[in-house]
């Protein structure tokens, strides 16, 4: 396929796609569907694209169709707002909210599909590159030195949380590390590693010629990571006592540093990421896992939680770029970054 060119697709997805009358970009639009503004770092061009033609392929549940029937046989769809035991409040495609009693509801269900219908025989195949280009080119705001607002959390010595039988399945990190894509023989840090939950997998990853560098400043944690590494009898790994300022990583040669639920514990978080800078590769990578802030359903305190903003806007401010953010993990944030040239 051609690329498209993004100024073409912004004409398009302003004018004849009708677009902005369900998403909102650059601070205008509509709000049936989900806000745009960062697209570019979240979905692969496959996944934008697909997302044009076949909008229902990939959907989250927010986003499923509610078909509400009234008594008088009157359909009304949209996206739910809010629902409780007695009652729906729905956005129809015009955005327009509608509420009702579900007593005067004849039918009510919600379907696996979108609102929005497919682009494919609607647009041009040029004018599907040219609204993927302009998707890719959506980045949000780089974030800006401005003063840290939120509260440092205490350093965890929650074992049984660290080792807990869901941890799998709320983190996925197979998942995660899958999307890392780390090659054989890279030299991978595992920043606050903790019990070694992500160490090992890591080991695994790189293989016997390459190594993983576990850094911890409890040394309670790195006997953990011990432990486990000897489970798994691998032989790449070493432990590093890190201190509260100064992870100790060697300068210039690692490919990736994985910081997973512990840069918010980070009591010197400015000294730390200049270190993790000075350690990388020229195009290593740092990748930031933190439970959502956003999301009140998370059940763990808001001072272990991150928005996006936050952790946007602080490792910005050290020196990197925000170059993707993975979306598939179910509680957290996974935001890659690289270092700013």
């Amino acid at each position: 396929l051609a690329l498209g060119d993004a100024a073409a697709g912004r004409a398009v997805f302003m004018g004849k796609g009708g677009c902005v009358t369900c998403h909102t970009v650059e601070n205008r639009g509509g709000s049936v569907g989900p806000e745009l503004s960062e697209i570019g770092l979240r979905r692969a061009p496959e996944s934008l694209r697909l997302s044009i033609v076949d909008p229902s392929s990939e959907i989250y549940r927010e986003y499923f169709t509610v078909s509400a029937v009234t008594r008088n046989g009157q359909r009304i769809e949209g996206i739910a707002l809010n629902e409780d035991d007695l009652s729906i409040q729905l956005r129809d495609a015009g955005g327009n909210p509608k509420s009702f009693l579900k007593e005067n509801l004849k039918d009510l269900r919600r379907e696996e599909r979108s609102l929005m219908p497919s682009f494919s025989t609607t647009l041009s195949p040029a004018e599907i590159e040219h609204v993927v280009a302009y998707l890719r080119a959506l980045r949000g705001v780089p974030g800006t030195q401005r003063p840290r607002t939120r509260e440092i959390a205490r350093v965890s010595e929650n074992i049984t949380w660290l080792t807990r039988p869901s941890r799998d399945g709320n983190e996925r990190p197979e998942l995660l590390l899958d999307a890392l894509q780390i090659q054989e023989g890279a030299t991978v840090a595992d920043l606050g590693a903790g019990t070694g939950y992500f160490t090992w997998r890591l080991a695994r990853r790189v293989g016997p010629r390459g190594k993983v560098i576990a850094v911890d400043i409890q040394r309670q944690m790195l006997d953990l990571v011990s432990e486990e590494v000897k489970k798994h009898a691998l032989a790449n790994v070493e432990l590093v006592l890190g201190g509260p300022g100064d992870p100790q990583l060697p300068e210039g040669a690692v490919d990736l540093v994985l910081i997973a639920n512990a840069y918010h514990e980070f009591s010197d978080p400015e000294a730390i990421m200049a270190s993790v800078r000075r350690s990388l590769k020229p195009d290593g990578r740092v990748v930031l896992v933190e439970y959502s802030k956003e999301n009140p359903r998370i059940p763990i305190s808001e001072l272990h939680r991150m928005s996006f903003a936050e952790i946007r806007s602080e490792v910005e401010a050290a020196g990197f770029e925000l170059t993707r953010v993975l979306d598939f993990l179910p509680m957290q944030h996974a935001l890659i970054f690289t270092k700013r040239q």
